[in-house]
C-alpha cells in the first residue's frame, strides 16, 4: 500500500553508483516531494540506494540487465527485460504508483510495465544518442517516440535527435537547491598557485587524459598550476584500470607533486569552491551536472563543445568552451584563465548569474511537475 496519499510516481534508474543522472533526478524530485510522493528503483547493490534513503526517499532494487557485448549478457538480456519489466509491473500495483519514470533512455523495463498495467511512462533521455550505436539508438527512439506518453530531453543538443512530436520536450535539470558556504572570491592565494578541478568519474571519455596532456604543457608554461582529480569508479575494474593509467602518465611525466587523484567527492560545492578553475573536457555530454554545478557555485569554467555544455553558460563570457578533444585548445584555455584573476572573478560573477536565470525554477523541475499534472490529469 502507498505511504502516502499524494500521487506515487515510480523513478526507475540504472545507475549503480552515484552519478549526475541519478543527482540530476533526485534535485528535481527534491523540489515536487509536497505535490507527489517519488518512489526509487535502482539496480541491486547500488550505491545510490544509502544516498536516496539518507534523503528519505524509498527504494527499490532490480537485477536490470544492460545490453552489451558480452556473451552473457547478450543471452541473459532479453529474459531478464521481460522479468524485471513483470517486478516493475508488480511494484507499480503494490505502490498503486499514477506513473512510472524511467530516468534511462535504454531502460526498456518500463515499456513492459506500461503494457502490463497501463499506467502512463515518461522516458528521460540524460545521454546524446547521436554517440551510441545508432542500431540500438535508433530502436531506443522509436520505443520512446511511439510507447512512452511524455519524453524528456535534457538538452536541445539531445532534442535534435528526435521527430518534433508534442510529446517530446526539452526539460533542464535545476540548478541546485542553495549554498552552504559564502561565495569565494577567486583572490590570488598566498602561496601563488592557481588551483585546477576535475570532477568527473573515472570512466572513459569523460576526457582526464586530455586534462594530463593539456596540463603537461601549460605547467611549463605556468609553474604555480595545480590539478586535482575527484571522482569514482564505479565499483568497476575497466575504470580502475582507467586511473591507473592516468596515474601512470602523471608518473611519467613527473608531475605527481603537482597533480593529484581523489575519490568519490560528497561535498561537491566545497570542492568547487576550493578551486580557481573547473575542468570539463567530456568527449560527450547530454547536459553535464557538473558543469552546471562549477558556474552555480561561482568557479570559471573550461568545457568542451561536447553537447550539452555549450547551452550552459557563454563562452567568452561566463566561461570558455574549447573543441572536442582540442588539446591544443585546452592548454591555451587554462594558460589564458590561470594567468588572469581579473578574468577568472569576471566570468565566475557571469556564470552565476546566467545559470540563476536560465535554470530557474520556471524552465526545470517547475516543468516537470508541470509534466507529471498534464499526464494524470
Amino acid at each position: 500500500m502507498p505511504y502516502s496519499t499524494k500521487p506515487v510516481i515510480l523513478i526507475a534508474d540504472n545507475s549503480t553508483a552515484v552519478t549526475g543522472a541519478l543527482m540530476a533526478i533526485r534535485n528535481a524530485t527534491d523540489r515536487l516531494r509536497g505535490r507527489y510522493e517519488f518512489i526509487y528503483v535502482l539496480p541491486s547493490g547500488s550505491k545510490g540506494r544509502a544516498v536516496l534513503e539518507a534523503a528519505g526517499y524509498r527504494v527499490h532494487e532490480a537485477p536490470f540487465v544492460e545490453i552489451s557485448k558480452r556473451v552473457r549478457n547478450l543471452l541473459l538480456y532479453g529474459p531478464m527485460l521481460l522479468l524485471n519489466g513483470w517486478r516493475l509491473a508488480a511494484l507499480v500495483r503494490r505502490e498503486q504508483a499514477a506513473a512510472v519514470h524511467m530516468n534511462d533512455f535504454y531502460n526498456l523495463t518500463g515499456v513492459v510495465a506500461r503494457l502490463l498495467t497501463g499506467r502512463p511512462l515518461v522516458t528521460h533521455v540524460r545521454f546524446l544518442p547521436h554517440t551510441q550505436m545508432q542500431p540500438l539508438a535508433r530502436t531506443w527512439r522509436w520505443v520512446a517516440e511511439h510507447l512512452a506518453q511524455r519524453v524528456v530531453c535534457v538538452s536541445q543538443a539531445v532534442y535534435l535527435y528526435f521527430e518534433p512530436l508534442p510529446h517530446i520536450k526539452v526539460i533542464f535539470d535545476p540548478i541546485p537547491e542553495g549554498e552552504k558556504y559564502p561565495a569565494t572570491d577567486l583572490a590570488p592565494r598566498a602561496d601563488g598557485t592557481v588551483r585546477v578541478l576535475f570532477l568527473g568519474n573515472y570512466i572513459h571519455g569523460k576526457g582526464q587524459n586530455f586534462a594530463v596532456e593539456s596540463f603537461k604543457t601549460a605547467y611549463q608554461q605556468q609553474s604555480n598550476l595545480r590539478l586535482h582529480f575527484a571522482g569514482g569508479d564505479m565499483g568497476l575494474e575497466k575504470n580502475r584500470d582507467y586511473r591507473r593509467q592516468l596515474e601512470a602518465a602523471v608518473a611519467v611525466a613527473g608531475l605527481q607533486e603537482v597533480v593529484t587523484f581523489g575519490s568519490f567527492v560528497q561535498d561537491v560545492e566545497a570542492a568547487i569552491k576550493q578551486a580557481d578553475i573547473v575542468l570539463n573536457f567530456s568527449e560527450s555530454e547530454s547536459f553535464s551536472l557538473t558543469c552546471l554545478d562549477a558556474l552555480y557555485f561561482g568557479t570559471p569554467l573550461i568545457a568542451t563543445d561536447c553537447g550539452g555544455p555549450a547551452e550552459l553558460f557563454e563562452s567568452g563570457r561566463s566561461g570558455l568552451l574549447v573543441p572536442n578533444r582540442d588539446v591544443p585548445a585546452m592548454t591555451e584555455a587554462l594558460l589564458r584563465l590561470a594567468a588572469n584573476a581579473d578574468l577568472r572573478r569576471e566570468f565566475a560573477a557571469a556564470g552565476r548569474k546566467f545559470v540563476r536565470h536560465k535554470f530557474r525554477a520556471a524552465t526545470s523541475y517547475e516543468q516537470l511537475g508541470q509534466l507529471y499534472d498534464e499526464l494524470l490529469a
